[in-house]
């Protein structure tokens, strides 16, 4: 049997373990409960991972996201290492099939939301697998103490019931005192064996400032135009626009959202990791799966919402061990769009109510189903059909994944719909014609089926590697073609997937959650008014303000920072 030093070689290509990864590794392969906190870019994932290929049987993941369960999925396929998720459609993949594929497809990993566990049948399914480990990952989402709190987590403390036998390991990134004691509690732990990395990054220096002029002031603090660096802003407009004033400084720059298409993101990320893009200026949308190791500066135009959010995404810079900078921009007026960002838009309980009785019928979603749909829609259009705020639908959007409803995505897709409108005469005399315009209705009649009685989705991009005509050119004949009353041609712009993790069931589904709004609100308030405190507070060193907001109390400060008190130590 292979060691897990030749597992990390062979599957992950790394000659040694990141700080604590063996230790870890090696405890959960005892067969006992672990709690596992390790900073952003500390190799958590592989502390389940690596233990699951020498296992007998499965390991089973708990994981709050399916965008990040497909994520780990194609990533460990791609290394050679068997895993599969429980998909959510189960209108066109039945569950008894997902669970036959689990048992016979020789799996090392299978993934799974934790909403799954709400259903007693799933879990009687469960008991059926050779389950010899499970992992939860983000951990924190469990307690009611976190950022990012998750009612559906609760739930694993059934697995613990169903598994007595089975080890689990808990992970997570960022997690105060009070989360820390409540995942093992509220996950059904006994007496766990708690691994605990420092929060502190010695290697970064914790920066913020007050320029006139942002994005002057990061043209200044470039002095090497090639190194590797991410902006974060809090909107796309405000993404887009960073980069069309770094491209008139003379910067090599591009733009990440979650407005773009999976085809784009996937190339703009692949260019900046390649260095062909120095900097890269993103929303929060820009994160999930980024392990690039030479990221020297992070900027941050605006305030983000929590500390926990900011070490996160600091936590992508200098990932190689060198000196780096994560820097927080803020101006006086910031605090009152602070405000407007996070505070005044927050939903009440009759804005959710109003929210889910309208979304559920612009969707026409029956009582009694949904569960396993994908839904798109564009936010723009349902805003206006209902007379909504959009930025106050934004964040019931999110209240209702973080309440497990559905999971909420901002993915922009573009859809062509086309059906032939003309007789089959009609469309054979335009066909004649021998020009742009009757090569793509000969196209649509040899390959589109029923094309002359329902409406059909297209791939603009197929058409045009078809008929060797640029995608601009056949909108444009398509448009003309509508004109001349041969098709009916529209195109279907969203940019929300909702993917449906409960049925509909109105009062039943809203009632639970509504208890829990102020609590939401409260919280978030609380965490607002801390990170305004941290970027505002002139004196106190900026890495003590992060250790202590997670428990871990410094009485030296790091003489490192733009605090003050920092500036000051140094200079004596």
């Amino acid at each position: 049997m292979k060691n897990n030093l030749d597992l990390l070689k062979k599957y992950w290509q790394n000659g040694e373990f990141r700080p604590m990864q063996k230790e870890i590794i090696e405890y959960y392969q005892s067969g006992k409960d672990v709690v596992v906190l390790l900073p952003t870019g500390g190799g958590k994932s592989i502390c389940y991972q690596l233990p699951a290929i020498i296992q007998e049987g499965l390991t089973l993941v708990i994981s709050p996201l399916i965008s990040l369960m497909q994520d780990q999925v194609n990533q460990l396929n791609e290394r050679g290492i068997k895993a599969m998720f429980f998909d959510n459609n189960t209108l066109k993949n039945p569950l008894d099939h997902q669970f036959d594929n689990a048992k016979y497809g020789n799996f090392k990993l299978v993934y799974s939301s934790p909403e799954r566990l709400l259903n007693e049948s799933f879990l009687n399914q469960i008991k059926s697998l050779k389950i010899h480990g499970i992992a939860i990952d983000e951990a924190h989402c469990v307690s009611e103490w976190g950022h990012d709190f998750r009612p559906a987590f609760k739930a694993i403390k059934n697995l613990k019931q169903l598994l007595p036998g089975v080890p689990m390991i808990a992970l997570t990134a960022t997690a105060t005192k009070e989360v820390l004691k409540s995942i093992s509690f509220d996950l059904g732990m006994k007496t766990p064996k708690v691994f605990k990395s420092s929060f502190e990054r010695k290697n970064i220096q914790y920066q913020v400032f007050s320029p006139k002029d942002k994005i002057d002031f990061i043209k200044k603090s470039l002095k090497n135009k090639r190194e590797s660096c991410i902006i974060y802003c809090n909107s796309r407009k405000e993404t887009e626009y960073t980069v069309m004033k770094l491209k008139n400084l003379g910067l090599n720059c591009d733009y990440f959202h979650g407005g773009l298409n999976n085809e784009i993101k996937k190339q703009k990320l692949a260019e900046w990791k390649s260095e062909k893009t120095h900097i890269i200026v993103a929303t929060s949308a820009f994160g999930m799966g980024i392990d690039k190791e030479n990221v020297r500066k992070v900027f941050h135009i605006m305030i983000p919402e929590s500390i926990e959010s900011y070490y996160q995404e600091t936590g992508r810079v200098g990932r190689d061990g060198k000196l780096s900078s994560a820097i927080l921009l803020v101006n006086p007026n910031d605090k009152n769009r602070m405000y407007n960002l996070y505070l005044k838009n927050l939903p009440n309980k009759n804005d959710l109510e109003n929210f889910f009785k309208n979304l559920c019928n612009y969707l026409q979603i029956p009582y009694g189903e949904g569960q396993g749909m994908l839904f798109k829609l564009n936010l723009k259009d349902f805003c206006n059909t209902y007379k909504f705020k959009p930025k106050k639908i934004f964040n019931c959007f999110k209240f209702f994944d973080r309440e497990g409803i559905f999971e909420f995505q901002q993915i922009y897709q573009s859809q062509t719909f086309i059906m032939l409108t003309c007789s089959q005469k009609q469309a054979l005399q335009r066909v004649q014609r021998n020009d742009d315009g009757a090569l793509i209705i000969q196209f649509l009649m040899r390959n589109i089926e029923d094309v002359f009685r329902n409406k059909k989705k297209i791939n603009v991009d197929q058409f045009s590697h078809f008929l060797d005509i640029n995608t601009e050119k056949i909108r444009k004949h398509l448009k003309l073609l509508e004109k001349q009353n041969i098709i009916k041609f529209e195109q279907v712009n969203t940019d929300i997937n909702l993917y449906w993790k409960v049925p509909r069931e109105d009062q039943f589904t809203l009632n639970s959650l509504l208890k829990r709004v102020e609590e939401y609100t409260h919280q978030k308030k609380n965490k607002v008014k801390k990170m305004t405190e941290y970027a505002f507070d002139l004196k106190k060193c900026k890495r003590n303000s992060i250790l202590n907001y997670f428990g871990e109390l410094k009485e030296n400060v790091c003489q490192n920072c733009s605090a003050n008190s920092c500036i000051q130590n140094s200079k004596s």
